[in-house]
């Protein structure tokens, strides 16, 4: 049969027949297969949602390990170095970003640490502990750090009028910013975020 002969015997009743036997296979095996694609896609969306929330999940198990193991941590080690209560907040978010402090996996502990620049430029690192005792020994921690012929957490006057407690980084000049060292903008920085709170 040439193909002119099989072209007029499709047109046929039979042939017609025959085609669509044909046809009707690959067509149900197209809808067998659209209908796993089908089903395949809606697994993996299943599981794009699963992941996104395990991500969601770890990621307030990061914040909550942070704020135990670093923010809880700091706060306790500034009290018992006698920090005025009122500047702990705002230590604690210098110091966290001062040091670049995050918490290392060794198996199943966790520890905190950071990173401190020596007076020769090399970088150490630190556990919490000793970051708030070179912390509290710099010129800045002394005017926020109570002695003892201080009383309850009130903060002295003459810490109030220092360098730390700046009213306000808007009522600096530009070339006064200019000038800051990086302790003394940090300074006027944690004073405006804690006037911010208190206000």
């Amino acid at each position: 049969m040439d193909v002119n002969q099989l072209n007029t015997w499709i047109e046929t009743e039979e042939g017609k027949q025959w085609l669509d036997s044909q046809k009707s296979g690959l067509v149900n095996k197209r809808d067998e297969l659209l209908e796993a694609l089908k089903q395949s896609t809606a697994k993996l969306a299943e599981q794009d949602q699963r992941s996104a929330a395990a991500e969601a999940l770890v990621k307030e198990e990061r914040a909550a390990l942070t704020t135990a193991l670093v923010d809880g941590e700091l706060v306790r080690l500034l009290k018992s170095a006698n920090v005025f209560e009122a500047v702990v907040p705002a230590t604690v978010a210098l110091l966290k970003e001062s040091h670049a402090i995050q918490i290392k996996a060794n198996g199943p502990n966790r520890k905190a640490s950071g990173t401190v620049k020596g007076a020769d430029g090399t970088e150490s690192e630190l556990g919490l502990a000793d970051i708030v005792s070179a912390w509290c020994r710099t010129p800045e921690a002394k005017q926020v750090i109570r002695n003892g012929n201080t009383g309850g957490g009130a903060l002295p006057g003459n810490v109030i009028t220092g360098s730390l407690f700046t009213p306000d980084l808007k009522n600096i000049s530009g070339q006064s910013l200019a000038k800051m060292s990086d302790a003394e903008f940090q300074s006027a920085r944690n004073a405006a975020l804690l006037n911010a709170k208190e206000g």
